[in-house]
This record gives structure tokens, C-alpha cells and sequence, in this order.
């Protein structure tokens, strides 16, 4: 995990909830590895506009960009969790070379993204109430 500008940086570390999620997703069986470079990044041309980025996976360079500027950070561990589906896709080969990013003109774009929100969420879900039960992020 790296701060692409650190001369912004955020009080918030997101390092031992990052590592503690992904230590989940593995103990629960998900083909994570090998794991990506995630990069974090204030951008307040991203935040202020409405449909600005929150994050994207990069499958050609293995890579998580996370823009935090503006959002709550379990917002900013949602969308981790998220791109942590598309890196899985990656992964096994399910990407494929979808040439568009929206998905009313790929059903085949949809379909992952589907399955980004749903298993992101739920996983993400899932790790919050086992952490507050004790499952340890440290």
C-alpha cells in the first residue's frame, strides 16, 4: 500500500484493515494471490465531480487504485473489496478484453461487475461483523 501523493496525506491508515480483509479473504478460500499493488490517492478533481472515480482495478499492471479524498474510510474498504473481485476475475481469467466500461453496452461487462458488487459486499460484509466479534486486524 502507497500514498501515490503523500504530500496529502490522510491521518487514516488503512494498511491493518486492508491486510486484516485480505487475510479474510484468503482464510475463507479466494484466489487472491498473487496479491495486487494497491495505491491510494487524494484527488480532489475526482471527488468533486459526481461521477468521478472512487477506485479501478488495472489488470494490465496488476494494480488497486483507491481515491480517498472526501469518503468515509469503510467506503474506501468497500470499494477495496470490490476491486479485490475484479483482481480474482483477473486472476482466472475472466476479464477477457471488454472494451468499454459501460455496462449498458456489455452484458458480458455486467455480468462481472454483478458479481463485483454482490461477493465485494458481502465479503466485505462479512469481514466487518466477524472484526467486531473479535477476528483480529492487527
Amino acid at each position: 500500500v502507497g500514498l501515490t501523493n503523500p504530500q496529502y496525506h490522510r491521518d487514516f491508515d488503512f494498511t491493518p484493515y486492508m491486510a486484516s480483509l485480505l487475510e479474510y479473504m484468503i482464510d475463507k478460500g479466494m484466489n487472491i494471490q498473487p496479491l495486487p499493488e494497491i495505491k491510494i490517492k487524494k484527488d480532489l478533481a475526482e471527488s468533486e465531480d459526481f461521477f468521478g472515480r472512487t477506485a479501478y482495478y488495472d489488470p494490465n499492471d496488476n494494480t488497486i487504485m483507491l481515491y480517498t479524498q472526501g469518503r468515509h474510510p469503510k467506503d474506501v474498504m468497500r470499494s477495496f473489496s470490490h476491486e479485490m473481485v475484479h483482481h480474482i476475475q483477473n486472476i482466472e481469467g475472466r476479464l477477457g478484453t471488454i472494451e468499454t466500461s459501460d455496462t449498458n453496452k456489455s452484458d458480458e461487462l455486467l455480468e462481472l461487475e454483478k458479481e463485483a458488487y454482490l461477493t465485494g459486499n458481502i465479503t466485505f460484509r462479512n469481514w466487518e461483523d466477524e472484526t467486531k466479534k473479535g477476528y483480529d486486524i492487527t
